[in-house]
């Protein structure tokens, strides 16, 4: 009866997910004070997916920045070091100089990163900013987060990747 149990709570925790808090049973745990449970959203806000066949005029999340990118090669390789250019501009499509710039990919489908820190290592002036380390290790989807900070404001640009596998 045990291994029955067990197998019972394994099912309920695994089809429970993070959604649902396990109680503990009353007779194994200590009387404690009453706290009230967080609300759960019944439609979670999520962030729209980048498309993967756009790679100019993104608009940043509050809409501050849009951005674009090049690589060189034009098709990012896999499992090599390659540069990428990003164009920067305000919403009004001022280019932006001068601004704090940082880069991060990951891969949704996967639950990993990049295997390299992308750093930008110069402002190239009108708005473009030049990117090295850019590294992907397999094919498959990537989002690439640019923050930029201009101007006493942060705000991402979410770039979609499709690479071929």
């Amino acid at each position: 009866m045990p291994r029955l149990t067990f197998a019972f709570a394994l099912l309920v925790v695994l089809h429970g997910g993070c959604v649902m808090a396990a109680e503990p049973h009353p007779s194994s745990a200590a009387p404690t004070a009453s706290v009230p449970s967080p609300s759960v959203e019944t439609s979670p806000s999520v962030a729209p997916t980048p498309d993967p066949s756009v790679q100019a005029g993104v608009p940043s999340e509050r809409g501050l920045f849009v951005g674009s990118w090049s690589s060189d090669p034009a098709t990012p390789p896999i499992n090599e070091l390659h540069v990428w250019v990003l164009h920067i501009e305000t919403a009004d499509g001022e280019p932006i100089a001068g601004a704090l710039v940082t880069v991060d990919g990951d891969m949704p489908a996967h639950g990993h990163g990049m295997p390299t820190q992308p750093e930008v290592t110069a402002d190239l002036g009108g708005g473009d900013y030049r990117v090295e380390g850019m590294e992907f290790q397999m094919g498959g989807y990537w989002v690439i987060d640019v923050t930029i900070t201009a101007n006493d404001e942060t705000d991402t640009i979410h770039f979609g990747l499709e690479l071929p596998e």
